[in-house]
Order: C-alpha cells, then structure tokens, then sequence
C-alpha cells in the first residue's frame, strides 16, 4: 500500500479514544509538528479533538515517550537508513516467529521507520530502556535510536515520536503500518486505527525474562551529592581554575545528563526535543545551540542551580563546587 495523502474522512470517536489510549502518555500538555519537522512545545490540554485532527491531517502531533510519573507503555526503535530498516525487520521477524508482537511503521522511504513494542503493563523509563537496549543487544542491532530517551523525567516532558498515522509535515504524506514482508497491516489507514485501539502487546513473561538479562541502570542523575576523585594533582592559583582543572566538563555534566557517544544529549535548561546540548572535549566546554548558552564547569554548575531555584551567582557557585570538588 502506497503511503496515503490527506484524507478528511469521519472517524468514529471511539476510535479516536481508543487509539489515543494507545499511543498517548499524558494529555496536560502536547508537542505540534511544524512545517519543517521540528516540534513546538504546547504547554495546554490535549482534547480529543485535536487527536483527530491528526488522523485526518489537519494537523500532525508528537507523542510523549513517559507519562508524568516518568512510566513507558511502549517503546519505539527508530532507524535512520536503510540499512537499519532492514534490522528493524529484522527484529520484528525474530519476534514474530517467537510469537512476540510488535508493529512496524513505514516512515519516509529514504530513511526507514519505527518498530514499535507495546507494554503489558506501564513499566518505568528505567525499565524500559534497559529492556529495549537488552533487546537491541541481544538481537544484534546497532545504531537506532531507543524511545523513551530518559530514564526519568528531570526538566521538560521528554522525548517523543511522530504520533503514527498523521501527516507528516515536512512531506505531506501519511505512511502506513505494515508487516515485515512490506504488505500493509490492514487495507486502510481506518483499519489500521481499528486494529492499534487494542494491539497485541508483549507478554509480561518476555519483558521479565529480558529485564533478567538487562544489566542494571545506571543512574543518569546522581542519587547523592556527586563527590569528586580527589587523587589528581590541583592546579590553579584561584579557586575557579582550581575547580576547572579538577574534573573535565565531559566528566562533570555526564553525571546530570545523559549523553552519547558524541557528548550529545537533550538540553536540561529548556524544554528539548531535538537534541541540542553538546559536550566538546577537545576544547573542554559545552554548549546549548538552542541558545542556552555554554561554557566552562562553573557555567554549567551555575546555571544548573538556576534551574533548580537556588541562588545562581558566581560566588556561590563556586563556594559550592569548592566543596564539592576540591
């Protein structure tokens, strides 16, 4: 089935529902789609209104990945190219025949897709990611991206994926789910709706026999204050560049956001969706390009405390990254 355009065709408002249950984790608030593919945080009440807005193209939302008590009741792999597409297959393929359910959907030909797995039940965001990346290791695939992005929520809603079966705006087109030989899951993009109000989802016996396997989380935020390795040698003829020469940024920050294999993450000082915070380690700095700013450990430490409604300025930052460092 060719990817369907624009349809502002009546759907059943039981449909609406029921597929809102499926996919959506909370409904305080709502990310909308832009013409250019990036997303726009709305901070209002998501009505079912708009949700079927969405499926008739009028509009195109995003999905939340953890509810507001930091709980996934799916998880997404969402592959980049081809090549990844086709592990994604793949996987489902191996699922499948072990009698697993999961739910491939098409995403722009030229990149590849998502593979969608429903829970049982809501699990944490810790346990999801240690499942899904369990899965992924298991399964040998590498290089996709895992939804829920957090473990837990600290600043902002979180990651999110293109609610499935809108239009997409940067393409106008609407891409279908389909099963791992490339036929559609069903004819229409209304069966499909029919079908994803209630899908198949993971046996609670698989979920615990691959969190048996999963290596333990290890946390992104630290659960008590973060105590420096104080063997190194200070240099420094002032406490801020005693402090700077202590412990690298890369080294630092890690312990409050979690980044990948290129220092880069989701920006914990404003709302992110797109991955816009970066560690440079070769100049030893980071850096918000969503215009937050950047810098050394101290402007980080700095600007932390202002999220977290303490007093911000430069000597008390200091005095508190002396303590916690030196």
């Amino acid at each position: 089935m060719p990817p369907e355009r624009h349809q502002r065709t009546e759907i059943a408002p039981e449909l609406v529902q029921g597929y809102a249950a499926t996919f959506i984790a909370r409904f305080d608030r709502y990310p909308i789609q832009k013409a250019d593919g990036s997303y726009l945080a709305v901070k209002r009440p998501l009505h079912m209104s708009l949700v079927e807005g969405h499926l008739k193209g009028l509009v195109t939302i995003g999905a939340y990945a953890l509810n507001d008590k930091s709980q996934a009741s799916w998880i997404c792999l969402d592959a980049d190219q081809p090549e990844r597409w086709q592990q994604l297959i793949n996987l489902s393929k191996t699922l499948e025949h072990d009698a697993i359910p999961s739910y491939l959907e098409q995403s722009r030909p030229e990149r590849g897709g998502h593979l969608w797995l429903f829970m049982p039940a809501p699990l944490s965001g810790k346990d999801a990611r240690r499942f899904g990346k369990q899965l992924l290791a298991s399964m040998k695939v590498e290089d996709v991206e895992l939804y829920p992005k957090q473990d837990e929520l600290r600043t902002g809603p979180g990651s999110l994926v293109r609610l499935p079966l809108g239009i997409h705006q940067l393409t106008k087109r609407r891409y279908p789910f389909i099963r791992a030989d490339g036929t559609p899951l069903a004819p229409t993009i209304r069966e499909q709706i029919a079908l994803l109000t209630e899908p198949n989802r993971v046996p609670e016996k698989f979920v615990r026999q691959v969190l048996k396997r999963a290596p333990k989380a290890e946390p992104t935020f630290p659960t008590k204050p973060f105590k420096a390795n104080k063997k190194n040698v200070i240099v420094g003829s002032t406490p801020s560049e005693r402090i700077k020469n202590r412990i690298s940024v890369h080294d630092f920050v890690t312990q409050y956001v979690e980044l990948d294999t290129r220092g880069m993450g989701l920006c914990p000082f404003h709302d992110d969706h797109v991955i816009s915070f970066g560690v440079n380690q070769d100049g030893n700095y980071w850096n918000c390009f969503a215009g937050c700013g950047g810098g050394s450990v101290i402007d980080f430490w700095m600007r932390w405390r202002k999220l977290k409604g303490q007093d911000d300025r430069f000597t008390a930052t200091i005095t508190e990254l002396a303590k916690m460092l030196l």
